[in-house]
């Protein structure tokens, strides 16, 4: 996806090192979820049951089509090889049956200090408040942890719920953008930013009784 980030403004190579650095020591990804690990290549199969379901991994454009062990595994291995390169990482957190509940992608531009977060949650969580808490942690990683200037998303036009999230946790619109799928399809999809400074101004209104209301109980894929 060569059309973002949008906002590209370069930061020392100080900085960089560090964002690099970071994403390749971190192995929890702490706060609100816990017991989100790393993902290894034997999860494969736990996140090929997550993600086979299809109202989460069909939905996401940058999941490899089949779902299943095999690809999963191939899937989990490449971000393994982003994490070295301290370009993203794979979080996935597990219930007492090892069962996957949800996941986290992260991507990174350190050059701009740009993160860019998917994930999803267990169909059946979904509508629980877990979804919405698990956009927050993701938001919270890359600006609290991490350390980024900025975080950029893309949904699909028609995915309400992440609309609906990312407009409460308090990203805005940016126009739209021309995502790509592994097989080299492509949809149009909003784009979105979100500055550091915007996100606590965002957690003061969160604190109102309706954006409770609201991000609690989105529960969306984010694609």
């Amino acid at each position: 996806m060569a059309e973002i980030p949008k906002t590209r403004i370069a930061v020392s190579d100080v900085e960089q090192k560090r964002l690099r650095d970071f994403v390749r020591q971190a192995q929890w990804m702490n706060g609100r979820i816990a017991g989100a690990r790393v993902a290894r290549p034997e999860d494969a199969s736990a996140l090929a049951g997550l993600l086979a379901h299809e109202t989460i991994g069909p939905r996401i454009y940058t999941m490899p089509n089949p779902i299943n062990t095999e690809t999963m595994t191939v899937f989990i291995e490449d971000h393994l090889t982003q994490r070295e390169r301290g370009e993203g990482i794979l979080f996935a957190s597990f219930n007492g049956a090892q069962e996957a509940t949800a996941y986290f992608d992260v991507e990174l531009w350190p050059q701009w200090s740009m993160a860019k977060f998917g994930g999803a949650v267990k169909a059946e969580r979904q509508g629980r408040g877990f979804g919405g808490a698990c956009g927050l942690a993701a938001v919270e990683w890359c600006f609290d942890q991490l350390g980024v200037s900025r975080i950029c998303e893309t949904t699909a036009r028609d995915n309400d719920r992440s609309i609906r999230l990312l407009t409460r946790l308090g990203f805005r619109q940016m126009g739209e953008v021309i995502s790509q799928r592994p097989d080299g399809s492509t949809r149009p999809s909003i784009y979105w930013e979100m500055e550091r400074q915007d996100r606590y101004v965002a957690r003061k209104h969160a604190q109102s009784d309706d954006a409770r209301h609201d991000t609690n109980r989105a529960s969306p894929n984010f694609t």
